[in-house]
């Protein structure tokens, strides 16, 4: 990997034949730029129609840049974050590299003595500067899948990221992440069938059933501890519609709910199930239904798969009984990502 250091007052190379304040800004030296190789996956921000030198002033202004890329043929500019060890430049023609460090601080004007947090930008006014939103916070967080982005994913407000699901992964929903206004990132897909995001996750139940000087293990939280054992369950009183749930505690791409029967004789008590998926107060999609043919045999698996990925962080699990009857699960599982 070779360097290129700037002495010149003239950018000649990296500006417009007709951009006059790029080849000659008011520095006393430039800093050093290394040509043919540049970052992926380390952009906070990504600028179209950019000229060099607002790239640089663009880094200075953004909180935690600590380098830019830029590619001339296309007016390109990468603001980047600080690259982990394993993230080192790769050789691309008609891509330059620099760290900001080695520029004039002047260049940010009047943001050239204000730090921004995280996410945010520095915005000079006329009589003082303040602080907007400009990126996400942290990368997409998908599992299974790969960036198509050309030139690697980046974190600007209002944009998402093309992703490809890994072979052997079959892709549910939109192959994109969208970094929203709000500064946080929205999937809107899985690869294959998601992970389990309900284990060991706050629970309830509508009703408590103590199973005092008994074997059995009956709170709530038994349907996420990953025990699948006869002993067991959660267990409410006997209603007509007795509920559990589980909060996820945040918002996921839901794909399907496994449930697991209870192992004991009472097992046939179960005749049909209801699976919610709720975002909010407000806000509860139906995932599915399960009726069973006469009654559920002990230790049955039941798969309920919502229509499409719902978006929820709780899940609601309902027992429907003509009559008044008890309710009890050795295990759920709720599949997204």
């Amino acid at each position: 990997m070779s360097s290129y250091n700037v002495f010149s007052f003239s950018l000649d190379d990296l500006c417009d034949d007709d951009d006059v304040r790029c080849k000659y800004p008011q520095m006393s030296k430039p800093g050093e730029i290394i040509y043919g190789h540049c970052h992926r996956d380390v952009a906070l921000r990504r600028l179209q129609r950019a000229s060099f030198l607002t790239c640089l002033k663009e880094c200075m202004r953004t909180a935690n840049c600590t380098n830019i890329g830029y590619r001339r043929n296309w007016k390109l500019c990468d603001i980047n974050g600080e690259p982990n060890s394993q993230q080192n430049l790769f050789q691309e023609d008609g891509c330059q590299f620099s760290n900001i460090s080695t520029w004039s601080k002047k260049l940010a004007g009047k943001c050239a003595a204000h730090k921004c947090e995280e996410g945010y930008k520095c915005i000079p006014n006329q009589t003082s500067v303040s602080c907007e939103l400009a990126y996400c916070s942290g990368n997409p967080d998908v599992t299974n899948a790969t960036s198509k982005e050309t030139f690697g994913i980046f974190r600007e407000l209002g944009y998402a990221m093309m992703y490809g699901c890994n072979k052997g992964h079959k892709i549910r929903g939109r192959p994109f992440a969208v970094c929203q206004r709000s500064g946080t990132w929205k999937i809107l897909f899985i690869c294959g069938e998601g992970a389990i995001v309900s284990h060991r996750k706050t629970t309830g139940q509508s009703s408590i059933w103590q199973c005092l000087n008994s074997p059995y293990y009956c709170n709530s939280d038994a349907g996420v501890d990953g025990i699948k054992d006869v002993y067991n369950i959660f267990h409410t009183a006997a209603e007509t519609r007795p509920v559990w749930w589980v909060d996820l505690q945040r918002v996921y791409k839901i794909h399907k709910v496994v449930l697991t029967n209870a192992m004991n004789s009472n097992a046939n008590r179960l005749k049909k199930l209801e699976v919610h998926i709720e975002k909010s107060t407000s806000q509860k999609d139906l995932c599915g239904t399960h009726d069973f043919i006469g009654s559920a045999t002990e230790g049955e698996v039941i798969e309920v798969k919502c229509p499409t990925l719902l978006e929820g962080q709780k899940v609601i699990v309902t027992m429907i009984n003509e009559e008044p009857n008890f309710f009890h699960l050795t295990e759920v599982e709720v599949y997204g990502g």
